[in-house]
């Protein structure tokens, strides 16, 4: 009987001999109760049982399809799971196995008469026990809140001060831990301050992310600062902008989340207002109530001036037609590399520059959308697909082919002489049993050396029958390519992604490099890959060697 181990616990706050406490149990009852021998171990530290991702869980689950334990010993129901679907399933899916689960603790026993309610009974207990910690969880964080404590997470320009209790110590002496409350901290609120005045002096987000990128100024998460961060979601309260803290005001209970029972992430729902916890905080104030009052005003106006624009991008029909652009995604900085995307809906900007500023990307270098489509879509048809480009790729293709055909020559010299000298053996084998010398070891060598000459036969053949496949597709390949050009003009009016696959097949990226001048120069380049593939040829797989006709061709914008 092969059996296995499996433990958990859920907080990082318990102690991790809680796994060994759990394996201790589960080993005696199998050594001393059972006469079992364990064979295997599996466990999960400091993670809920209400998620099926848990590397653990996941590890004995593969063992199990494997049949490599017959038994699952746990020290109680809940360890497999809170949550009693998810608990039940897995009791199913072990019985249709021919596998047993078996509870050191409570006694439960997958094969046992009558398993199905006290699994229904006890999934029930741990699926209650879960939503009564999470009330009891909610009510003592509502207690700290009204007692102006903090109910966790960070906020930039506060630090966090733990509240000791000097009456209640520890098992090491030292004294417990009540809550943890606000502090000021001086030096980012100084910068907090710095942003409001910004913005409501009339400056962006955007730029304001600039410039504290470039004073070097480090964002709460030690990086660089991003538009986002600092303007948020004002109706839920995301952004600097939007924390009330910052205004005297402690709000909590602001949204609800659900957890995904597959990967564990959390999804973030609004509350009513009459849910939201309010505590007034003056000593924690940064933000003058005129700042911000400034600061707000700005923002209303903002979302009164572009409610039609919001409310269009909302529409679900709008929401189909967005990313229409035909290059979008497909131009690239050549500063730092991220993608060029739509800086207003007649202009594109490098993702970096518009959304961290100059410090993190230098490249503010606007390109209007209609230039970009115009002069590009003209250099491909123009350029890289006109009949010469196609007669030129055309050109350096059957220059690759001979080159690796020249390549492979001296290989198959060798492999002919191999061929010669392997059938004078079999010649020889064969006289041999002719003249009546015929044995064992004869009739072994002769097998042998015809399985030689099928291997050396075969080794020819594949290398040049797919560059002669090849080379006979290369005629069609370019009416194939005229086609493709013909056919991408007619489907950029009637369908903007499928021309825009199109692109990326045939030109991958292009890269926008900022000059010194202030222009842009473009960077396009032939994907052979593509090509290929699309001449119909993507069977008949080989490494290109690049040509002339495979420099990228550049343009000013």
């Amino acid at each position: 009987m092969k059996v296995a181990i499996y433990a958990r616990y859920s907080s990082d706050k318990q102690s991790e001999a809680s796994i060994d406490d759990q394996v201790r149990n589960c080993t005696r009852y199998a050594e001393n109760k059972e006469g079992w021998k364990i064979t295997s171990r599996f466990e999960d530290k400091a993670i809920t049982g209400s998620v099926r991702a848990r590397p653990g869980y996941n590890a004995m689950q593969e063992a199990a399809k494997k049949k490599e334990f017959d038994v699952l010993l746990v020290d109680d129901l809940s360890r497999i799971s809170r949550d009693e679907l998810e608990m039940k399933y897995l009791i199913r899916q072990f019985q249709s196995w021919g596998l047993r689960i078996v509870c050191a603790s409570d006694g439960y026993d997958s094969s046992a008469k009558g398993e199905k309610i006290q699994a229904t009974m006890r999934g029930l207990m741990n699926e209650i026990y879960l939503d009564d910690l999470r009330d009891k969880t909610h009510r003592g964080l509502v207690g700290r809140v009204l007692k102006k404590m903090s109910a966790g997470g960070k906020a930039y320009g506060y630090k966090r001060v733990p509240i000791e209790n000097p009456s209640k110590l520890d098992p090491n002496g030292r004294p417990t831990i009540d809550g943890v409350r606000w502090k000021i901290n001086e030096e980012q609120a100084k910068i907090v301050v710095m942003m409001f005045e910004w913005y409501a002096s009339g400056k962006s987000p955007r730029s304001i992310a600039g410039e504290l990128n470039r004073l070097g100024v480090p964002s709460p998460r030690s990086s660089t600062w991003a538009a986002n961060c600092i303007y948020g979601d004002a109706e839920r309260g995301t952004g600097l902008l939007n924390n009330p803290l910052y205004n005297g005001r402690y709000v909590w209970n602001r949204s609800k989340s659900t957890k995904n029972p597959d990967t564990g992430k959390r999804k973030y729902f609004n509350r009513p207002k009459t849910e939201w916890i309010e505590v007034d905080v003056p000593e924690l104030r940064i933000i003058s109530p005129e700042l911000w009052d400034k600061v707000k005003a700005r923002q209303q106006e903002i979302r009164e001036r572009t409610g039609n624009l919001r409310e269009a991008l909302n529409n679900p029909n709008a929401k189909a037609k967005a990313g229409k652009y035909v290059f979008s995604g497909l131009l690239k900085c050549g500063c730092c590399g991220a993608n060029y995307t739509m800086y207003s809906t007649a202009s594109y900007a490098c993702a970096t520059n518009i959304n961290r500023g100059d410090a993190a990307c230098p490249n503010r270098l606007r390109v209007p959308r209609k230039i970009v489509e115009e002069c590009l879509l003209e250099c491909i048809y123009d350029d890289l697909y006109s009949d010469e480009g196609i007669d030129l790729f055309v050109k350096d293709l059957e220059a690759a082919i001979q080159q690796k055909l020249t390549a492979a020559k001296p290989d198959n010299d060798a492999i002919k002489r191999d061929m010669e000298n392997t059938e004078r053996k079999i010649a020889n084998l064969v006289k041999a049993v002719e003249d009546g010398d015929y044995n064992p070891a004869i009739k072994a060598a002769l097998d042998k050396a015809v399985a030689e000459k099928a291997r050396l036969e075969t080794s020819l053949a594949p290398q040049t029958s797919v560059l002669a496949g090849i080379c006979t597709l290369l005629p069609d390949a370019k009416a194939r390519y005229k086609a493709l050009t013909d056919n991408l003009a007619a489907t950029l009016t009637r369908n903007v992604p499928q021309a825009r696959e199109y692109l990326k097949t045939l030109i991958g990226s292009v890269k926008l490099i900022p000059q010194p001048e202030g222009y842009l120069i473009a960077e396009l380049q032939q994907n052979p890959a593509g090509l290929v593939a699309l001449a119909g040829m993507e069977k008949l797989k080989f490494d290109l060697v690049a040509g002339a006709g495979f420099e990228p061709t550049t343009f000013r914008l």
